[in-house]
């Protein structure tokens, strides 16, 4: 079973050179707690709200000054639709990761949950 067998959720995603002010209404807009920074439609890293609170915030930086690029948290896990979907569910509870990019030909596709993939393992495993 790959990862292309699973229901991806849609990437939330920012430009790299985005202002982290602009990432934090991106953020709040969408409801999420995440999002992934792309660099040419490719992902690069990721910024959470606690990164916000810790690395702006917390720092006293301008939110306005300060792009994406200098706050996110690099380098990511990143893992490809062609991939096995067994070894991605290992490598993500090996990393403690519950989310993950997934890419299709280096670009965005979307995001797994843990849960997704846990599920999907389920239902092909009671299948047989």
């Amino acid at each position: 079973m790959e990862v292309k067998q699973c229901e991806l959720r849609k990437a939330l995603s920012c430009d790299e050179k985005d202002s982290v002010l602009e990432v934090a209404k991106k953020l709040k807009k969408n409801e999420e707690r995440h999002i992934v920074v792309v660099s040419s439609g490719k992902p690069v890293g990721l910024i959470s709200t606690t990164d916000m609170n810790n690395r702006v915030v917390a720092e006293n930086k301008d939110a306005k000054k300060t792009k994406a690029k200098q706050i996110m948290t690099s380098p990511i896990m990143v893992k490809d639709v062609s991939d096995s979907l067994g070894r991605v569910y290992f490598d993500m509870l090996k990393s403690n990761v519950f989310s993950i990019p997934i890419v299709s030909k280096g670009k965005l596709k979307g995001v797994l949950d843990l849960k997704e993939a846990m599920n999907q393992l389920i239902r092909a495993k009671f299948q047989k």
